[in-house]
């Protein structure tokens, strides 16, 4: 078995192995345009929730370190790895109890679709369990103790 083959393998027994949240929905489809920081991006909306209009995406329930900190920069540069390797595309499933925070940010989990897998990495939850951030959880519509790091789409 060449490696490719068995990369791909050792993935797809990982992904069926997990259990999948069930209460998620994608909202918004649209390009992170800029990584503000470990837990906040600029994001273009092409369809759904507010189509056709750029805004600011604080992700919800969880909490990054701030940008002028070591651990900060950290996270930052996590997040824009991730984004640089498999893509800016992302889906919000944003909060419908609130929407937005007091700053005006829209508040969401953010998706990261894998289309030949047929799976969305939760980056809000790759990021808590790779320790670029901690759960913060709010009164919003989210459970983060709940969340699965992969979800079918």
């Amino acid at each position: 078995m060449d490696r490719e083959v068995f990369l791909i393998t050792i993935v797809l027994l990982m992904v069926s192995a997990l259990s999948f949240a069930s209460a998620y929905e994608f909202q918004a489809y649209g390009y992170v345009t800029k990584v503000v920081d470990g837990d906040t991006v600029w994001f273009h909306s092409y369809y759904g929730y507010k189509a056709g209009e750029t805004f600011k995406v604080r992700f919800a329930d969880i909490n990054a370190p701030e940008i002028y900190t070591d651990e900060g920069k950290e996270s930052k540069a996590a997040l824009e790895w991730l984004l640089d390797t498999y893509g800016r595309y992302v889906y919000l499933d944003v909060d419908d109890i609130y929407g937005t925070d007091r700053y005006g940010r829209v508040v969401a989990v953010v998706y990261l679709p894998f289309w030949y897998y047929g799976y969305a990495l939760n980056v809000n939850e790759w990021l808590v369990e790779s320790g670029y951030a901690s759960i913060w959880d709010h009164y919003n519509e989210f459970d983060p103790y709940s969340w699965s790091l992969w979800v079918p789409i």
